[in-house]
């Protein structure tokens, strides 16, 4: 029987691969207040679990599948999964987030969260159903990919309905940024916890369950879900996603020039209309979709009904899929484009990371450093779509060239000597755009705990933000001027911690951050999720209570890493933005100053409470987080 008067389903399950044992742990009380669900779950698991040093393939890594405490409830867009492990990507603290059906499905079946431990002597999938779980042969299913994994699962088990998390033959053949894929619809795609749950030789995990989650004060919770609704109620953002998805992105990349195109080498794209939101809506969409509970439905299926590469039928695209896929390596085409998506989907790769790669290599290529026959006698040059898609097939088997490619960025640079053309934090690629005009979002990637990520932080507040809110909030109006550098480190902790309740509490971010004003983003983000929280758990809670949680969270990660060994240096951007400045579009010229990223460094820092010179959180910021 749960503690818990809802909320919670009280219990994590701990698998132990090697000797085959499962056991059920109860959730706490002190851990559900202070680190409330899913990445606080899993940041602190890892933190006290892991030795400093772990190699991210050995049998002592944990896996963690962690929901929030509002998944499986009728709250908007609560569906995240998050999954978990030390990073064979960066060395680091490891996570990934995905939406869908999964997350809710592990509430039902009687458990907030799943830690795996030790490696299978052979190939396994977990069945969990209603409090129970049980390891399986899956030695039928190795070597498949995420369809026909789906597919065979649901027909041994025989039930359609199961929810199913995978790894493809990436996660299989150790790809470093190999993903969890979930429902053959959802992507853990970063930081390669794929890889991670294939050395544990854990194929997938499947769940079914019909239990409740229970609501506490259900009048309340109702009152709260209406408030939560009506805040999203007439946003621009959230219309928007509704009718393109986030490739509406597209066109916000091309005008403000910040693409990071042909391995950050163009800031815009002369063709871009034809990868556009709209250009992708009207050849390709078959029907928008939602998450779980969602209000935004941002979510694309698209099929490829002619030409050489019909039939395909696939969700998505997303932005993070154009970008990679089409800007890095200068692909104008949707097909290929939509083509590519869906083989990193079945194989189960990361495409940021995959397209990255493969961007990289065609500037070495063009630059004369890698020669036709190391590339499998490939015309490996920017904009060649069947080369693209040659090493996206090549990659999750490690064959030819693509065993290098397998390895991210980082090694590539490192193994072939120019380190300088492997554009990555922490050994994460740079995503989503160019910062080199937009020194906010430098800081915001540069910073990440994960290695570099778009979604860490919210580096957006200065575009809307009003000169007198910004003084209230952040001490100084400069804040709402978006070339200005004063009080922008404290505006990006701020936003960090911010952001990370929505980790925590299991809603989705594109129905969380985007806003028309920064107090709606306090009172969404904090207020109504406070009440949310309270009303489900029945545990006392207030808005700025959450947000120390996402503030002691953010710092067990940076511990986490300092334990790894990384310091100040490890929080700079790539070297080529302070060294090249963009070459093309409106923030032609541009480029990063050290000396005026020391100084939002600085800020930042002593914003956290953190030193200056190391980046280790201070004394009395441990003592007032609670933490040792």
């Amino acid at each position: 029987m749960s503690i818990f008067a809802g909320g919670y389903a009280g219990q994590i399950l701990y698998v132990n691969l090697s000797d085959r044992s499962v056991t059920k742990k109860s959730l706490t009380r002190e851990l559900a207040l202070k680190y409330i669900g899913g990445r606080g779950f899993s940041s602190r698991i890892l933190w006290e679990e892991l030795p400093p040093h772990l190699d991210p393939f050995s049998p002592e890594n944990v896996l963690i599948l962690a929901a929030g405490p509002l998944c499986g409830t009728p709250a908007p867009s609560a569906s995240r999964l998050i999954v978990a492990a030390k990073s064979p990507m960066t060395g680091g603290i490891g996570d990934a987030s995905s939406g869908g059906y999964f997350a809710p499905e592990l509430k039902y079946a009687g458990f907030d969260a799943i830690v795996f431990k030790g490696r299978s002597p052979e190939p396994v999938y977990l069945w969990v159903e209603d409090g129970k779980a049980e390891l399986r042969s899956a030695k039928r299913l190795w070597g498949r990919k995420i369809h026909e994994t789906s597919e065979l699962l649901k027909e041994e088990i025989g039930d359609e309905d199961i929810h199913i998390c995978a790894i493809g033959p990436g996660g299989e053949n150790r790809v470093r940024y190999a993903c969890v894929v979930t429902d053959e619809e959802g992507v853990n795609g970063r930081t390669g916890v794929g890889a991670v749950m294939g050395s544990k030789n854990l194929k997938a995990v499947a769940v079914r369950g019909s239990m409740d989650v229970r609501i506490a004060d259900p009048k309340r919770f109702k009152e709260g879900i209406d408030a939560y609704r009506e805040t999203l109620s007439g946003e621009v953002w959230t219309e928007v996603l509704r009718r393109l998805g986030t490739p509406n992105l597209v066109e916000h990349r091309q005008r403000l020039g910040i693409w990071g195109a042909k391995n950050f080498q163009r800031a815009t794209i002369d063709e871009w209309r034809n990868i556009s939101g709209e250009a992708f809506r009207e050849k390709f969409l078959l029907k928008v979709m939602g998450c779980m509970g969602c209000v935004v439905r941002c979510r694309r299926y698209s099929a490829i009904k002619e030409g050489p590469f019909a039939p395909i039928y696939t969700k998505g695209p997303e932005y993070d899929t154009i970008n990679p896929l089409g800007a890095k390596p200068y692909i104008t085409d949707p097909a290929v484009i939509l083509r590519a998506h869906h083989l990193c989907d079945e194989y189960g790769i990361d495409e940021q990371t995959a397209g990255s790669s493969i961007a990289m290599a065609m500037e070495l290529y063009e630059r004369g450093i890698l020669k036709k026959d190391q590339v499998d006698g490939v015309e490996l040059v920017f904009g060649n779509g069947e080369a693209l898609l040659h090493f996206i097939e090549k990659i999750p088997y490690r064959q030819g060239f693509g065993d290098l490619l397998a390895e991210g960025t980082k090694i590539m640079g490192e193994r072939l000597n120019v380190p300088y053309y492997a554009i990555h934090v922490k050994g994460l690629e740079v995503d989503a755009s160019d910062p080199r005009s937009l020194p906010t979002r430098a800081l915001t990637y540069a910073v990440a705990t994960r290695g570099s990520c778009h979604l860490r932080g919210f580096p957006y507040i200065d575009e809307f933000i009003k000169p007198e809110e910004a003084q209230a909030f952040f001490g100084t109006a400069a804040v709402s001027d978006l070339k200005a550098l004063e009080g922008k480190g404290k505006m990006v902790a701020w936003s960090e911690n911010w952001i990370t309740v929505a980790n925590l509490l299991g809603l989705c971010v594109f129905a969380w951050y985007r806003s028309r004003s920064f107090p709606m983003l306090i009172k969404r983000g904090l207020e109504i999720a406070n009440e949310l929280y309270i009303a489900a758990t029945g545990l006392p809670m207030t808005g700025q209570g959450l947000y120390e949680c996402g503030e002691r969270v953010y710092n067990v990660e940076k511990l986490f890493n300092l334990r790894e060994g990384f310091g100040r240096e490890s929080d700079y951007p790539p070297d080529r933005f302070f060294q090249e400045a963009m070459p093309d579009g409106p923030g032609k010229g541009s480029k990063l100053r050290r000396e005026d990223y020391d100084l939002l460094l600085d800020e930042y820092y002593e914003a956290r409470g953190w030193d200056k010179k190391t980046g280790v959180p201070m004394p009395e910021k441990l003592k007032a987080l609670g933490l040792p």
